[in-house]
């Protein structure tokens, strides 16, 4: 079937799907039921969430997480952030409490104005082209005026209109550069319409529109948020050293672009979370930001920090276009409850919030980078991520991050651990409790079959009295362990470690040797006699060491450990344990 498609949007959202499924996935059933899984119940809010976007198939779920305990101008806080990154939400809220108790976070805005361009080409006469602007201004804003009334009502509406000249940039170009104001609109649709309006008044035979577009870059609509407090209220170990290194952090931020945009995309974390959770435009808001961190001519730190006269403050200056009403704000049931949690704040006080967020974000980060790094809370955070991934239950997860406690946390770690505990417990075969021995041999007949190995059971029997009785020093077996060796192979006696299936040492035969005794009773009466010489000659001698053929020397602890996980091999394999 061709991967190229026309009429595809005319399609069924199911004919999408369809088609989708049989042209790129391997699994047509599985992928159609992953799909149709994240369908909401709800017919009509799911017809809802297809009516956002062109070619709906489904929805892709984004956590929805709480951060309390914001105290912004004094007033509390509970802010909703939509963001997938395990460390954010948890970053935040301990932020939050902790400046909390030091006076909250203080916010201002310095601006809320928009911009918007008509963008055009004019050949003629510069003061020509300025007369004409001036004379028709009027007209320009009249133009606007079925647009503009309600706006204007709730005192927004256009500011200005100014006529800028860019030929020295690109020949013959210049533009309206329009100012705006939308109140607790984010304003894109108005700002666009009116752009148009003013375009077609605008031109002429001599003008040239090329086009019409608001500006994400708003660098008079800025918030500011900061925090402070005295340096020894930081509190640690060492308030004034924190201190100290929190100023050098920002400062490097300050100069270094590598460091700037990873220090401004943890603001970004804090800060993306509520747009998403309010339904604002995070791409919007990302470039507008990243463009002011820019306006030097060298991308910089969003954010500062001074520690004059005993006092440490840190704030940042974000342009933030936002908007309560309208929009997606108005549509998605989830935005809605967000801004109903932040108790319906105006655009306003919305980029207050944000900026806390953010500046709490970014307080978060640098106090982890100075102090413990920042991997250490991040993957602790995301110590339940690769827990989900591996499919712990809620005791494996419980014992786990207990462990992880006062560990440091990587994914090669967490998953050696969750294999221990997966791994299944061992009944290690005590040899030396002779009763038990006998019952458990006594169950086998000479046809038993192995489950791995070519020994039948009595050979298994006689192997493990032949080996015994090496310990004992009744079998001198011709074999050489170096020093080198038994250094790299002793130390697994000391582990849990089970002897692997199709261990063979090199002294044995490849195939079993014939039987010695006539029944499997007798080959147990043996073995039992062979574990008492055992004891009695480690008994007798207490510096006793006989070399093992594979191990090297070992004495009488080594070789009771050496015996339980060879017995329990044995045992094993034949089902006897």
């Amino acid at each position: 079937m061709s991967k190229i498609i026309s009429g595809f949007s005319k399609l069924t959202k199911e004919e999408k799907i369809q088609w989708l499924a049989e042209n790129y996935f391997n699994n047509t059933l599985d992928t159609v039921k992953i799909i149709k899984q994240y369908w909401n119940i709800d017919n009509d809010l799911q017809q809802l969430h297809d009516d956002f976007i062109e070619n709906t198939i489904s929805n892709f779920y984004m956590p929805l997480g709480v951060a309390p305990n914001f105290i912004i101008n004094d007033r509390v806080y509970a802010v909703p952030m939509v963001v997938e990154e395990s460390s954010v939400v948890a970053a935040a809220s301990l932020v939050a409490k902790f400046w909390s108790t030091r006076g909250g976070f203080k916010t201002k805005v310095i601006g809320t104005t928009k911009i918007g361009q008509v963008h055009f080409m004019f050949a003629g006469n510069k003061i020509d082209l300025e007369t004409y602007f001036n004379t028709n201004k009027t007209e320009l804003f009249a133009a606007t005026a079925s647009i503009t009334k309600n706006m204007e009502k709730r005192g927004g509406g256009i500011l200005d209109i100014k006529l800028v000249d860019k030929t020295d940039k690109l020949a013959n170009y210049y533009q309206l550069h329009i100012t705006f104001e939308t109140k607790d609109s984010m304003g894109a649709n108005f700002i666009n319409s009116c752009l148009e309006a003013i375009a077609n008044e605008f031109r002429n035979d001599e003008i040239e529109i090329v086009m019409s577009i608001l500006s994400n870059y708003v660098p008079e609509c800025l918030v500011r948020a900061e925090v402070s407090c005295k340096i020894e209220e930081l509190g640690g170990e060492n308030p004034q050293k924190f201190a100290e290194k929190f100023y050098q952090a920002i400062k490097i931020a300050e100069i270094e672009p590598y460091r700037a945009v990873t220090h401004n995309k943890g603001i970004m974390n804090g800060v993306d979370a509520v747009v998403l959770a309010t339904g604002n435009d995070f791409r919007a808001v990302e470039a507008g930001v990243h463009a002011y961190a820019s306006r030097s001519g060298q991308y910089t730190s969003l954010s500062h920090c001074s520690i004059d006269d005993g006092i440490f403050k840190f704030w940042i200056e974000l342009p933030l276009a936002l908007g309560t009403v309208g929009g997606l704000t108005a549509l998605h049931p989830m935005a809605k409850l967000s801004l109903e949690m932040l108790q319906k704040p105006s655009a306003r006080t919305l980029m207050q919030v944000m900026a806390a967020a953010g500046l709490a974000q970014n307080f978060a980060a640098l106090r982890a980078l100075t102090t413990k790094g920042i991997q250490h809370g991040h993957m602790k955070m995301h110590l339940q991520n690769i827990l989900n991934q591996l499919g712990a239950t809620e005791e494996e997860k419980i014992e786990i991050t207990n462990y992880f406690d006062k560990r440091t946390v990587s994914h090669s770690a967490v998953v050696t651990k969750f294999n221990q505990l997966r791994k299944p417990i061992i009944s290690w075969v005590d040899f030396l409790n002779f009763d038990e021995v006998r019952a458990k041999l006594s169950t086998l007949k000479v046809d038993n079959a192995p489950v791995f190995g070519k020994m039948n059971s009595q050979q298994m029997i006689e192997h493990l009295s032949a080996v015994t009785q090496i310990a004992n020093g009744n079998w001198k077996v011709d074999a050489f362990v170096s020093d080198d060796k038994m250094a790299r192979r002793r130390p697994f006696l000391n582990t849990e470690n089970e002897l692997q299936m199709g261990f063979k040492a090199s002294f044995l035969s490849e195939e079993p040797n014939d039987l010695k005794f006539t029944s499997i009773d007798a080959a147990i009466d043996d073995l039992i006699n062979q574990i008492q010489v055992f004891v009695k000659v480690f008994t007798d001698d207490k510096n006793r060491i006989i070399v093992h053929p594979f191990f090297g020397e070992l004495d009488f602890d080594y070789w009771k450990k050496f015996q339980v996980k060879h017995f329990t091999h044995h045992f094993k394999q034949f089902g006897l344990v």
